[in-house]
């Protein structure tokens, strides 16, 4: 009893000694490297600087310690996926075209016309959709998504060489395009020449002409003052663009579960205000464009012939999207017409 009663301030103590240690690894504090390569002209840096930094902070009432970076100061587009796979960046983002490079995963959104509008892509990504593409990046890209978000709605055709009425007026001009087999099929359907550019080098490259053009939404024209030497716009729309905000999954698995319970909530989050936010943005940016540049709106007719580039373009990418999966998503729009013509074509 005498020996019993010597032992219990040791065991007290000692009990003292792990509640310490516990304690120290409840209050432990992960670092984690925000970055994206992309401009403060555009929502995605937003949600980077405003958002994923301070909301991390918040609601780990300080034990995530975040470090962000954006325009390109530590990565930029498909340079970020390889430096989160090195474990040089935690978090970072990428376009849905150019997250082509890692696998096929993301092709879906960049099928010409596979949403018909803005409305039904968010309904899309922010339901069953969004939720498969996320489950298939683990299994393909090893990335462990966190929000799949909009980045300035549809694309359109610009050039610095001349007005684009129809397809067949690309015919010598050389579109820069993202590095996905869709895009890069696409262009070449409707007669241009598509060349796969580094984003963070297209101004310079127009400036050179070592492209003359590019497919991307409008407002990035304005926010990159891109108008300065591509003045012509086409609104073909077609391409959807979107972003990826991601996270390396090895090291996402390796972060304790408050932290991956943080990091999550923060991508819900991102993903059901992206829309709204984007559409603001879109709408100031877009504004800027005016006397700027000149704008060529198809006829029905002439649309139909921007249209009619879409199936070969699906047909010729066959094999790097599901078909059922884009069956699905046509129908859920209740595109039948699209649906009749990919059959045709053989590419549903």
């Amino acid at each position: 009893m005498k020996q019993l009663k010597s032992l219990l301030p040791v065991v007290a103590l000692a009990a003292l000694v792990i509640a310490g240690v516990n304690d120290a690894g409840a209050q432990q504090t992960v670092r984690l490297t925000a970055a994206t390569g992309i401009a403060p002209t555009v929502p995605t840096a937003w949600w980077f600087t405003e958002y994923i930094g301070p909301k991390l902070k918040e609601y780990s009432s300080g034990r995530i310690a975040p470090n962000v970076q954006i325009n390109g100061t530590l990565c930029n587009e498909h340079k970020c996926v390889e430096q989160a796979r090195l474990g040089q960046i935690d978090i970072g983002s990428v376009s849905g075209g150019n997250i082509g490079s890692f696998g096929h995963t993301f092709d879906i959104l960049n099928l010409p016309y596979i949403f018909k509008d803005d409305a039904a892509a968010e309904k899309l990504i922010t339901g069953w959709l969004g939720e498969e593409l996320k489950k298939r990046a683990e299994k393909e890209m090893g990335l462990h998504v966190l929000a799949i978000i909009p980045s300035y709605s549809f694309r359109n055709i610009d050039n610095s060489r001349r007005e684009i009425r129809v397809p067949s007026d690309m015919a010598g001009i050389k579109f820069r395009v993202t590095k996905t087999e869709v895009e890069l099929t696409l262009i070449n359907t409707w007669g241009g020449t598509a060349v796969p550019y580094d984003w963070g080098q297209l101004y310079e490259g127009l400036q050179t002409k070592v492209v003359d053009g590019m497919y991307i939404p409008d407002a990035y024209v304005a926010a990159q003052k891109f108008y300065e030497v591509a003045p012509y716009i086409t609104k073909t729309g077609g391409g959807w663009n979107s972003h990826i905000i991601f996270m390396d999954l090895k090291r996402y698995q390796q972060l304790p579960d408050w932290a991956r319970d943080v990091v999550d909530r923060v991508g819900r989050e991102i993903e059901a205000r992206s829309f709204g936010v984007d559409a603001e943005w879109m709408a100031k940016y877009t504004k800027q464009l005016e006397g700027k540049v000149k704008v060529y709106t198809p006829t029905a007719s002439e649309l139909s012939l921007w249209y009619a580039g879409a199936p070969p373009a699906w047909r010729a990418v066959r094999n790097t999207y599901d078909p059922a999966l884009a069956r699905r998503a046509l129908q859920d729009q209740g595109q039948q017409e699209l649906i009749a013509k990919l059959e045709r074509a053989g590419a549903l």
